[in-house]
């Protein structure tokens, strides 16, 4: 595809403009032909900061009227897999903002969808594009540390990003902590050893004590992978304690921390470099639409990839209603 791809935009809250100021930077690989949005003030803000003269309030209408071959979707979690099937059957190309969709069977059937329509799926994981999370991924496929053996993450305090009148506060548009922020630790936890979780046992709890606010909002999780890495993670809307990283191998071990600028190897730091050399272009929405425009697989968080950290995800909140141990499928 030589000219820029025709892009919708499904969705024109918070993270769809963090979609659209990226794209409008490299203009020659994609341009926003449409929005979709049922509030009409959204709607207006596109047009007059971001000059997307063309919105709608419904996709299908959106859909009927705009030629594009693409649509970034940045809606409510629970919305995610109706509308990207929805793009996907129309003939275009998706990105979905993470998580990819609340239940496994959704996750498939979007998947499907794409291989069956020959389209590419993308999911919104960012954090596989942060230099110090790159970096860190780098030094472990070269083996600075040697076998990678135990990972320890937590990421307290975050917040929910919305209040109780929030859709975020209800776990049935939200699915919670898991999907809400879970999806990206885990994700990269995963991406950096390569592999798919075997079990995991998770203790997931509500401790907002607004009477509004049913979302899980605290998790604390052990998961081991096919080859026996342990996995150790603590999430928290609550608890602001910060963000940590620490991958334990047999010849040393990688500390990261909410310092995004460097990282320790063995106790001692090391500059993050602008320029990791892995496979997939920076930023993500780029990855997207080089893809596209190339007509090649992409290089990082296509929807079959990131299927592993949604199961592990579905998994660890089974067992945090059962209090079982679950195997991960």
């Amino acid at each position: 595809m030589s000219r820029p791809t025709r892009i919708l935009l499904v969705g024109a809250g918070r993270m769809a403009l963090n979609h659209v100021r990226a794209i409008q930077k490299m203009p020659e690989l994609g341009v926003i032909v449409g929005g979709v949005d049922p509030w009409e003030g959204a709607r207006q803000q596109l047009e007059t900061e971001y000059g997307i003269l063309e919105t709608y309030a419904e996709l299908d209408e959106a859909l009927d009227e705009i030629d594009a071959d693409a649509a970034f979707i940045a809606v409510p979690n629970f919305l995610h897999a109706d509308y990207t099937i929805a793009c996907l059957c129309r003939g275009k190309h998706v990105f979905i903002e993470k998580p990819m969709a609340l239940t496994l069977e959704d996750v498939d059937s979007m998947i499907e969808t794409a291989e069956a329509e020959n389209r590419l799926l993308m999911s919104g994981q960012s954090q596989r594009y942060a230099p110090q999370l790159r970096y860190a991924k780098h030094l472990i496929d070269t083996g600075e540390i040697g076998t990678v053996r135990h990972i320890v993450h937590r990421r307290l305090g975050a917040g929910r990003g919305g209040d109780e009148n929030s859709w975020f506060a209800r776990q049935a548009m939200s699915g919670g902590i898991l999907p809400g922020i879970g999806v990206h630790s885990l994700d990269i936890l995963l991406w950096w050893v390569n592999e798919k979780a075997k079990t995991v046992y998770a203790v997931v709890e509500n401790l907002d004590p607004h009477p509004d606010v049913d979302i899980e909002d605290e998790t604390s999780l052990v998961a081991t992978t096919e080859s026996g890495v342990i996995i150790n993670v603590a999430l928290s809307f609550h608890h602001r304690a910060g963000t940590e990283w620490i991958v334990a191998g047999d010849g040393g071990v990688i500390h990261a921390g909410t310092n995004r600028e460097s990282l320790r190897v063995n106790g001692k730091e090391r500059e993050v470099p602008d320029e990791v050399p892995l496979p997939g272009e920076l930023p993500i929405q780029r990855e997207f639409l080089t893809a596209i425009r190339d007509g090649r697989p992409l290089a990082q968080a296509a929807g079959y990839d990131v299927r592993r950290v949604m199961t592990l995800i579905f998994a660890a909140q089974e067992s945090g209603r059962t209090g079982e141990i679950v195997t991960v499928s």
